[in-house]
């Protein structure tokens, strides 16, 4: 940044303050990714197929590697699964989008707007929308704030307008990634789970009662 301002002169300044805050949100990032790559190898250095019946044990497992508190009949449900892994990334990603009854161990959607597929595109879509109109936005409050200077405060009222703009597109993109889960995989899960929840009798009569369609 110093060279930035020596070659350029003050004029550099907002560009070289938004180059810095940029940086520094992209180091953050590959900084998070790396913590996940260690907790998942923390993962399987620790991973005890026999201390895994405890459920404790394992909910905090599955904690440290994903960052999401998942019930332990639920991980369980995730690893009888032919793809384990992909399972449990899945589900965790699902996780904050969902509402447990600790009562009846079933869980529902939290909010209406996910409630069919197509509310789910539509957010995928209003959120990518949302992206690219924020990342163009901080594009623009930058080049406008560099136009403007470090010597007037409308130019650092779009410096901030231009990182708050990054921000939030950062902010739809993670976001839209947790809804394309949901898409595809929300109500397969939210089945799966309280189908596994139901009372012993009632999954074997709806058993019978898929052999029957089957036989038909």
């Amino acid at each position: 940044m110093r060279e930035l301002l020596e070659a350029g002169g003050t004029g550099y300044l907002i560009p070289a303050v938004l180059f810095g805050l940029v940086l520094y949100v992209s180091r953050g990032l590959f900084g998070w990714h790396g913590r996940r790559s260690q907790h998942r190898k923390e993962f399987l250095e620790l991973w005890d197929q026999t201390r895994s019946q405890d459920d404790l044990w394992l909910e905090a497992m599955i904690r440290h590697w994903l960052g999401t508190y998942l019930p332990a009949h639920v991980i369980r449900l995730a690893m009888v699964q032919p793809d384990k892994t992909q399972s449990l990334i899945d589900i965790s990603e699902l996780w904050p989008l969902l509402r447990y009854d600790r009562d009846t161990r079933t869980v529902a959607w939290l909010h209406r707007r996910h409630l069919t597929v197509d509310k789910r595109n539509v957010g995928r879509v209003a959120l990518l929308a949302g992206y690219f109109a924020s990342a163009g936005s901080s594009l623009l409050g930058a080049a406008v704030a560099a136009n403007y200077g470090p010597g007037t405060l409308s130019g650092w009222i779009y410096g901030g307008f231009s990182v708050v703009m990054l921000f939030l597109a950062m902010v739809c993109i993670l976001r839209e990634d947790t809804l394309k889960v949901a898409a595809v995989a929300g109500d397969e899960w939210i089945n799966r789970i309280n189908r596994s929840a139901a009372p012993l009798e009632i999954r074997s009569l709806d058993g019978d009662r898929d052999s029957d369609t089957g036989l038909r």
